[in-house]
């Protein structure tokens, strides 16, 4: 199943020449932003980060916002990590412009739109928040992003499409009630593993506060990774893109979900300011291994409209100096 919902985005990712290992951050360049109803956070701008996500919890447990700056190794971390090199994974982080993903914040008016299913093994949850003018990502995954802000319920779409007569469809998508605990999902949605891509990106708010206070995401090369396995947060099944291992035979490949963190003793001294800010984050909190692709890539951006920083070449220079050898792996959570 994964390797079908892989081999189209590789067709779609050459032709659109887009990178593909991510640190994400929701927001939108000047020349992809957006024209969303519903209720905005805060009056038009967004609030003081208060370590939430826009206004809303992160589900209790020790996932999202546990810090792991001084966690035990993995015991497998260095072979993982050796195995994610000779994978293919290897390279600096780069950051890209124009971002693509941004969430839609839905309100109590915004109807609710049954979800058609694109394919017969995947049944969408349904139905969800949505209006006809809610953000789409433009790129090859088509994910689309919302959160009904009262109720704190987030919906999270892969392959979205939503049609001038008023069908919407996904080939699969999540529910996450953020009131409650974290449980790990059944099986891959909206990425690969199931972990939201709302929930580890870094959000323009959280850059003008100077404080991120969860964890990232890794979206690691496609072939460096192992090809069937996963750990927590991960889902149980169904959980990876399907893809071998390009490895020597006998490396330990790395699973999807793995918990990394950049090393204590990177220099991040130098780093302009947002650059640091995430760069500290993957040290207190880490970042989770979401998804691959077809290269080493961050997305690291700003929505303007928002006021927030600006993300600059320096910026995405800076962060670039950052690759997988600099991180090592911390244990799972302990999620049921």
């Amino acid at each position: 199943m994964q390797g079908l919902r892989w081999a189209g985005r590789v067709a779609s990712l050459v032709a659109l020449g887009v990178a593909c290992t991510l640190f994400l951050l929701l927001a939108n360049a000047r020349s992809l932003r957006p024209s969303t109803t519903g209720t905005p956070c805060c009056s038009g701008h967004y609030a003081i980060d208060d370590g939430k996500l826009l206004g809303c919890p992160y589900p209790s447990g020790d996932v999202w916002q546990r810090s792991v700056a001084s966690a035990p190794l993995d015991p497998r971390s260095s072979a993982w990590l050796a195995a994610v090199m000779a994978g293919g994974g290897g390279g600096g982080f780069e950051a890209s412009i124009p971002t693509n993903e941004l969430i839609n914040v839905a309100n109590d008016s915004t109807p609710l739109v049954p979800v058609k299913p694109k394919v017969a093994w995947h049944k969408p949850y349904s139905p969800i928040p949505w209006e006809a003018r809610f953000y789409i990502e433009p790129l090859s995954d088509h994910h689309s992003l919302v959160l009904q802000a009262k109720s704190c319920q987030y919906y999270e779409g892969y392959e979205t499409t939503y049609s001038s007569d008023g069908f919407l469809s996904m080939y699969s998508n999540l529910h996450v009630d953020l009131t409650r605990a974290f449980v790990r999902p059944a099986k891959g949605a909206s990425t690969a593993t199931a972990i939201p891509i709302g929930l580890i990106a870094i959000r323009p708010e959280e850059l003008a506060a100077g404080n991120i206070r969860h964890a990232l995401g890794w979206d690691a090369v496609a072939g460096a990774l192992s090809q069937t396995d996963c750990v927590s947060p991960a889902a149980i099944t169904d959980c990876t893109d399907g893809v071998p291992y390009k490895g020597p035979q006998g490396d330990v490949p790395m699973p999807y979900g793995a918990h990394a963190r950049l090393k204590a003793s990177f220099d991040i001294s130098g780093f302009s300011r947002e650059a640091k800010i995430v760069a500290q984050a993957m040290k207190t909190y880490g970042l989770f291994v979401y998804d691959t692709g077809c290269c080493s890539n961050e997305v690291v951006l700003v929505d303007d409209r928002y006021g927030a920083p600006a993300w600059t070449d320096d910026d995405a220079r800076d962060l670039r100096r950052i690759s997988p050898q600099d991180f090592e792996i911390v244990p799972p959570p302990s999620a049921p």
